[in-house]
């Protein structure tokens, strides 16, 4: 049964990576062609709120910039608080004092009588063992085992070395010796690797001397000799080289065309090489475009315009068209326009596409972004505007025309043979992404929300057709403008040199010491920028600090539209932990990055794919095109022998003498042509994963091991697999709390880096993306919730202390549609840090934790806020919320304790000590349990009331660790699981979530444990002290409280603990002085040690009685063979261990389950609840990747895109999320 069992599941997991490879694992740091809101929160006036409160602008942030301006204002809200009301009734009594000290004792009573004599003694121990005896003689050899099963199949014949990576973006590199394969987790299954080798420059050249350069700039390929035609721009010659054998390319013949001047492009089309060449006697005249046939022989020689710089056909062959950049001389008095060149290749008829009907657009084109600004007053548009590259459609009706220096794309209808429009790129908003800027920082140092926009500036472009529609690759370079003549013009300069405007650069909220940080050469001072740019009122002062492009890869449809941008991804993967593959890299962040030069796009295993080279960082990258709003990185080949990669041309499988697609890659500074090919690297041709699932046994249960995916398996036919990655690309707290809304089959997360909701569209289950944020200033969202297309956020303050904006000031409930439009807003409590809607949408209940400020000077009241949403989210206001609080209860506050409420802040009463954590509703909507996770407690809330009410306070109760074998310290090294009889764990739980059996509705708690540590900042430690603070920290600053100490810290009462603490047991773990834990007869001396948290999940009534616990399961279900699966548990066993602390509910195939996420493990956990009082471990899926799951949501089958059931699990720490659906064995 055991192996059956096995088998099954392994076969699960081949079917699904399988069928899910090259879907999952987008890098989606690449945000910034999203468009985002603005939800700007400021204090009111007195006009708008007379007795205070808070106006809410929002709005699209059209610029980029990060700043709410108020032209993209769209909307206005005011919070505001109500008039004082009236003195309330005087309180009741208050309870009895505490009763006196005990007197003193009374004088010893007489002796007793003689007592009977007591039972004999236990018998005593066994004796020691006997020595052992001597050993016997050896047996016979047994027979000969069967023979093994065969090995899998060798790699290609290539001698390659592939070998895995951890802790970094890939997940192996295929090294190769004259090619390294940088590939990751969800790489297709076929690696490129270089083949072949073609050296056009001389063999003894010098590099470092340029010795080599320009001998192999532009490469192209004939299908019907199998030869490569290349550009050799030194000896102003096409050079043609035989590919028969790709492995051993030889040289073939030589095109000398230095008659009439040098080639600068090269294209094939049936038979015909077309060559775009400059002119050679006067560069400032009109160039040629020459065609031979692929033999070699002179055809024609047709006037182009001046510096034909790229040349092209269309599809089918009818056209031959050259971009005529025309730029200046380099004392700029002479400029000739910019031009297309148009050859019908059947009659031999030219047309010249020139570009003067626009000069009279100037202002026009200029206001709409495209950059005309050079010799200003002398220069017409036509002059000005340089044609790069071509690109023709797939049904050979238009042309795109990338202006480069303009930062433009020309649309030419080929039918009418006339420029028809002209588009502005734009600029891409470094902010939205980390890059480095400076090539004097020492290294790879990444910074996130930089100022700077940057203009695309493409230099080639590809195009390619998807769904019906073409779409244009782009290869962002940059190009700024210097010619060194007399006068002579440059548009470039560092930013250090730039006058930025102070008044602008305040609001957006860089004082004079930021703005001086910003420019220095460890930031922006190094780096190229445009001093034509950015300057909006031409008063010689920078508003926008403008780079040259935008180190990236972009989309564009056919109406020059942005469809995806790689954003800040390229710069990331040409590193490796922590150093740049290439070291050369680092010398170019001040320019241009890795320098996208050159792309082309071809078609293999059925999928559509970029090819991207990079001049500085070497090499090309890969991407897969299947989704064109949604290229998803595939891999990185670079190259030891080849520098500075230019001209790409694709060979498919069909046209490629190996039956297998080429890629051919001109090497501009090396001279050198690389031929590379994909091949399968050992992998069997049946699997398309690098890596097989492998089972083994754990011990206690059956363990699948797929490298990206462990599923510990229990007593389930389910096998829960990831189907689908998102990666924010931003890192620890980019994803911690989601929601998700039917309707619109999207996903709404919490991103607290960027202080907004990140709206994913999940309908495409294996290829969750991010579609718009919604971003919060002087706020901080905490929680979301989604419910028929309301989408609910919390909203904290973030302002200082007396700004009435503050954490411990009242927060906000934002309500918004699913695409991001606020409907409306209102007050919450202090820190509404969770919310939910009821079951029927009507209501929402926000748990308001009124945490203390960091010096506990502040401490407000813990709330539930309770919001009416019968009249619908867009008619809500003040009115309709009531404010649920604690003060009724502050007579009970000596009875509540004494049943174990933990009440013990400082200064502190009932209410100020209570902080509401977590809220679950009853399926029946009657009624509600909130978490109140420090007071290790619970509150019920009565909805059917009106106003509903808090009716009890619950005390949780203490875990009792005698009953289960746990490890309690992080220096024992390695599982060392013990009974300890002394130890009782607080339950503490943070999340927490409902589900019905039958017609009872029980809540079940994820344990996380929590304890109280508030920091204050001070200058050093006499200042902290004068403060009031305990302790100074020069990496935390000054203490002002904390209940936390070790064990190993407490007077332990000797009769009981009998031995003193060591490292391998209890003395390192992190206990409590509150409120006495543990000292039971209030000596000072504990009787037993009180932990945070209960390492389990518990099931409870809807009375907050306990039903079940899952005891020591989990400690141990972390352990595989005697280790921990996830090495970082050991350092988190003094703590909270594995650390539960998301957990959701949910019904599929007529069982509940319950969900169960583990911060510091890592991971889910799976249980099957369908009996509350004996639930079965399901499984546990352990995501490497994916680190410290928080926020868990469950989507039913009749809810899915897909109709399979889904967890969306948010993981604070990686930034990522991921989506899982069961398979069934």
């Amino acid at each position: 049964m055991y192996l059956n069992k096995m088998v099954a599941l392994l076969m699960i997991a081949l079917m699904a990576s399988v069928g899910l490879a090259g879907c999952v694992g987008n890098d989606d740091g690449d945000d910034d062609d999203i468009s985002v809101t603005l939800i700007d929160l400021t204090q009111a006036t007195a006009t708008e709120c007379p007795d205070g409160g808070t106006t809410i602008h929002t709005g699209l942030d059209d610029d980029n910039d990060g700043v709410l301006e108020t032209d993209e204002r769209d909307s206005t809200f005011h919070a505001c608080n109500g008039a004082d009301g009236s003195n309330g009734a005087d309180g009741a009594d208050g309870s009895n004092g505490a009763d006196g000290a005990d007197g003193s004792n009374g004088a010893d009573g007489a002796d007793g009588a003689d007592g009977a004599d007591g039972a004999d003694g236990a018998d005593g121990a066994n004796g020691a063992d006997g020595a052992d005896g001597s050993n016997g003689a050896d047996g016979a050899d047994g027979a000969d085992g069967a023979d093994g099963a065969d090995g899998a199949d060798g790699a290609d014949a290539y001698a390659c070395w592939d070998r895995a990576m951890h802790d970094s973006q890939y997940s192996n590199v295929v090294d190769c010796g004259n090619s390294v394969t940088f590939r990751h987790e969800d790489s297709s299954s076929l690696t490129w690797v270089e083949i072949g080798s073609f050296q056009a420059s001389p063999e003894d050249c010098d590099m470092g001397e340029d010795e080599c350069e320009g001998y192999a700039e532009i490469v192209t390929y004939d299908s019907a000799s199998n030869t490569a035609f290349y550009v050799n721009a030194v000896d102003s010659s096409v050079d043609m080289i035989s590919l028969a054998d790709p492995h051993n390319p030889t040289h073939v013949q030589t095109i000398d065309v230095s008659t009439y001047g040098e080639p600068n492009s090269i294209a094939i089309s049936d038979g015909v090489v077309a060559m775009a060449v400059a002119n050679g006697t006067d560069d400032m005249s009109n160039g040629h475009i020459l065609t031979y046939s692929t033999a070699g022989v002179f055809l024609n020689a047709y006037d182009a315009g001046v510096l034909p710089d790229m040349v092209t056909f269309t599809h089918g062959g009818d056209y031959i068209l050259s971009a005529n950049e025309g730029q200046p001389n380099d004392n700029y008095d002479v400029d000739p326009e910019g031009s297309v060149t148009v050859v019908e290749v059947a009659t031999g008829t030219v047309t010249q596409i020139a570009f003067t009907q626009f000069n009279s657009q100037r202002d026009s084109l200029i206001d709409s972004g495209v950059r005309l600004y050079a010799n200003p007053g002398s220069s017409t548009v036509a002059q000005d505007l340089e044609p790069e590259y071509i690109v023709v459609s797939t049904d050979d009706s238009t042309a795109y025309v990338a202006f480069q220096e303009n930062n433009a794309l020309g649309i030419i209808d080929l039918v009418d043979m006339e420029l028809d429009s002209i588009v502005a790129f734009g600029t891409k908003d470094y902010s939205q992404g980390c890059y480095d800027f400076s090539d004097r920082d020492g290294g790879v140092e990444f910074a996130c929300g930089q100022p700077v926009l940057s203009m695309y500036m493409p230099d080639a472009i590809a195009l390619f057709e998807s769904g019906g529609n073409d779409y244009i690759v782009s290869a962002n370079e940059g190009d700024g403008r210097e010619y060194e003549g007399t006068p002579g013009y440059t548009d470039e300069d560092r930013g250090v040199d730039l006058t930025l405007n102070s008044t602008y650069w305040e609001e957006r909220g860089y004082d004079a010491a930021a703005q001086a940080e910003l420019q220095l050469d460890e930031n922006l001072g190094r780096l190229k920028v445009s001093i034509a740019d950015g300057d909006h009122d031409g008063d010689g002062q920078h508003e926008e600090i403008v780079g040259y492009g935008a180190r990236s890869m972009s989309i564009w449809n056919s109406n020059g539209e942005l469809v995806f941008d790689t954003g800040d991804q390229i710069s990331h993967l040409t590193q490796t932990y922590g150093e740049y593959i290439n070291s050369y890299t680092a010398s170019r962040n001040d320019d241009k990055g890795a320098e996208p030069e050159g792309v082309t796009t071809g078609s293999y295993g059925g999928t559509d794919y970029a090819f991207l080279g990079l001049e500085r960082a070497g090499g090309v990258m890969v991407y897969d095109l299947t989704n064109p709003s949604r290229a998803m990185f595939d891999q990185y080949v670079t190259f030891s022998d080849h520098v500075s990669p230019e001209g790409l041309t694709f060979v498919s499988a069909a046209d490629s003498p190996t039956n297998q697609p080429l890629l051919l890659v001109a090497n501009e500074v090396s001279g050198t042509i690389a031929i590379v090919s994909p091949v399968h690297q050992s992998v069997p041709a049946e699997q398309s994963e690098d890596q097989p699932c492998l089972a083994t046994d754990t011990g206690a249960h059956l363990a699948v091991d797929c490298g990206n995916q462990l599923n510990v398996m229990g007593d389930s036919d389910v096998h829960w697999m990831v189907v689908g990655e998102y990666n924010s690309g931003l890192g620890e707290g980019a994803s911690e709390i989601s929601a998700y809304d039917a309707g619109t089959q999207r996903s709404f997360v919490v991103n607290a880096v960027t202080g907004s909701i990140d709206i994913l569209d999940v309908s495409n289950p294996s290829d969750p993306y991010l579609v718009h944020r919604v971003s919060v200033t002087n706020g901080e969202p905490n929680s979301v919730d989604a419910h028929d297309g309301v989408v609910a956020i919390a909203i904290a303050g973030d302002g200082s202390e007396g700004s009435g904006m503050s954490k411990q000031d009242p927060g906000y409930v934002l309500f918004m549609d699913t695409d991001g439009h606020t409907i409306s807003i209102v007050t919450a409590g202090a820190l509404p840090d969770m919310l939910t809607f009821t079951p029927d949408g009507n209501s929402v209940l926000v748990a308001n934790e009124g945490e203390p400020n960091d010096m506990y000077t502040i401490d407000p009241v813990g709330s539930v806020s309770y919001i009416d949403l019968s009249g619908g989210a867009a008619n809500v206001a003040q009115s309709d919320v009531t404010q649920l609080n604690f003060y009724s209860f502050e007579s009970q506050n000596a009875t509540l304790q004494t049943e174990g409420v933990r009440v013990f802040g400082p200064n502190a009463n009932l209410s100020q000590d209570l902080e509401p954590e977590y809220i679950a509703v009853s399926a029946d909507g009657t009624s509600a349990m909130v978490v109140l996770q420090e007071n290790n407690a619970f509150a019920k809330i009565d909805l059917t009331s009106t106003p509903p009410t808090i009716t009890d306070i619950v005390a949780l109760g203490f875990k009792d660790y005698s009953q289960g074998q746990y490890d309690f310290s992080d220096r024992d090294d390695g599982v060392n699981f013990a009974t300890y009889q002394t130890v009782r764990g607080m339950y503490q739980p943070d999340a927490l979530d409902t589900f019905t059996i039958g017609t009872d509705a029980y809540f079940v708690t994820a344990n996380e444990g929590d304890a109280r540590d508030y920091w204050f900042d001070a200058a050093d430690e006499a200042s902290c002290l004068a403060a009031g603070g305990i302790e100074f920290d020069e990496d935390d600053g000054c203490l002002a409280y904390s209940e936390e100490v070790r064990a190993d810290d407490l007077t332990l009462n000797s009769t009981i603990f009998t031995a003193s603490l060591t490292n391998d047991d209890l003395k390192r773990l992190k206990t409590t002085t509150a409120n006495d834990c543990g000292d039971t007869d209030g000596d000072g001396a504990v009787e037993y040690i009180c932990s945070y948290g209960a390492r389990s999940f518990t099931i409870w009534d809807s009375n907050g009685q306990l039903v079940w616990d899952s005891g020591d399961q989990i400690s141990h279900l972390m352990v595989s063979q005697g280790e921990w699966i996830n090495g970082y548990t050991q350092y988190r066993n003094d703590d909270k261990g594995a650390e539960p602390e998301g957990v959701v509910a949910g019904e599929m195939y007529g069982n509940t389950y319950v969900f169960v996420g583990l911060e510091r493990s890592g991971g889910i956990l799976v249980y099957d609840v369908s009996d509350p009082t004996s639930p079965v471990f399901d499984q546990y899926i352990y995501l490497p990747h994916h680190i410290s799951p928080e926020g868990l949501s469950f989507v039913s089958a009749a809810d899915s895109p897909n109709g399979a059931a889904m967890l969306i699990v948010a993981h604070e720490v990686s930034g990522t999320v991921v989506v899982l659906q069961p398979m069934f064995a």
